[in-house]
């Protein structure tokens, strides 16, 4: 028996090592610390959007990785904008550099190949969606026009506006972390309060969970959260629950898991447990740290964002084909890889090279804890 436990640990440490080597090969870097912990997030993010789509009877998890990416990204964006002041429009071209290079090219591939196959079956052109997702208006597209390879733009247009909303409350505050807590909470209240009374659609009616005026609750509530646990830090230090932020994790999940998420006063529970959760990461137990360090989910959180977007194409075409979902993830990883070696990352070092020298005095964080995960996050049969 200590026999097979001792052959387990030399294979398992075997494959780590040879993890992180095709890692190195494939020049993904890998960060450790409080960097670590947030790509570990990440990372757990875009396996549970991954899992919802490929495992359809597990579809509720996808919804799951839709929410624990809007709460870090709130998190983020907090940190950015009310204790590093990072100067707005320094903010406005990071997520633009974030997003856009790698977006562009997925929808124009998304949307070629969707059109081709609209000219071969003689099918009137779908060129709405395309542009919406490019647009980030696809979360108030129409239905009917939704295309099914485009579909998870929802999200990214959720959380580009709710950077709108979060660099109103940073400016209207003077970056008073007081006042800009104090006006996320007030915010995240009346964003819920519009999302209850909104009508649950009829049939072929855009949902209420990709609506802007209701979804970005759970990026703003986290803003404010983040902001109040780190004024109260100040006043009265640290206090380190080493279970809570995977207890608030399980939590989160059984909440979705058990309630109706088209609800927003049910959602809202789950969305509460997330942003304790993500809020709380650091001081959590040294197993959670390491299972979030490990480097598989390192690597899954640094290209999580070109992940998250050609998995949604490699798993409608499996769908369309009948391909076992295999063989989905393994064109998945393979493209997100080549995105964000060729496309991502350098489109991103290329622009923010570009920003001007006056911003040069701010502290650059890395692309994977300064930038907001939206990596990701979303659903195509669930939401």
């Amino acid at each position: 028996m200590f026999e097979v436990l001792r052959s387990l640990r030399s294979a398992r440490s075997i494959a780590c090592r040879l993890w992180t080597a095709c890692l190195a090969k494939a020049q993904v870097p890998l960060r450790d610390g409080h960097l670590a912990l947030l790509d570990g997030w990440r990372g757990l993010c875009i396996l549970l959007v991954m899992i919802g789509h490929c495992i359809p009877s597990l579809g509720f998890l996808g919804l799951i990785g839709v929410e624990f990416f809007f709460v870090l990204s709130g998190r983020l964006m907090a940190d950015l904008l009310i204790f590093r002041r990072q100067p707005l429009g320094l903010f406005v071209r990071r997520r633009f550099a974030r997003v856009v290079p790698a977006l562009a090219v997925y929808a124009l591939v998304a949307g070629a190949l969707v059109n081709l196959s609209s000219i071969s079956t003689g099918s009137d052109l779908r060129l709405v969606s395309p542009v919406a997702a490019l647009l980030f208006v696809h979360n108030y597209l129409p239905i009917e026009h939704v295309v099914g390879v485009l579909e998870h733009s929802w999200s990214l247009a959720v959380e580009e506006h709710s950077y709108l909303v979060l660099i109103a409350i940073a400016a209207i505050s003077g970056r008073k972390p007081v006042l800009a807590v104090s006006a996320a909470f007030l915010v995240s209240i009346l964003l819920l309060i519009n999302g209850i009374h909104l009508e649950i659609p009829k049939d072929g009616g855009q949902q209420i969970t990709w609506r802007s005026d209701y979804r970005i609750v759970s990026v703003v509530l986290s803003f404010a959260v983040f902001g109040a646990m780190r004024l109260t830090t100040r006043n009265v230090g640290a206090v380190r629950i080493p279970w809570y932020s995977p207890l608030a994790t399980m939590l989160a999940m059984l909440a979705i898991l058990f309630l109706n998420p088209a609800y927003p006063a049910q959602l809202i529970i789950g969305t509460c447990f997330a942003v304790l959760a993500v809020n709380t990461v650091e001081s959590a137990g040294t197993r959670w740290r390491e299972y979030l360090q490990h480097p598989f989910m390192l690597w899954a959180g640094t290209v999580s964002f070109s992940l998250y977007l050609w998995q949604q194409l490699f798993v409608s075409l499996a769908g369309v084909f009948g391909l076992p979902m295999v063989m989905a993830i393994a064109g998945s990883v393979i493209t997100a890889l080549w995105s964000y070696r060729y496309i991502e990352n350098p489109a991103r070092e290329f622009l923010n090279s570009r920003t001007s020298a006056k911003c040069h005095h701010v502290h650059a964080t890395s692309p994977a804890v300064e930038d907001s995960g939206v990596i990701p996050r979303s659903l195509s049969g669930v939401r």
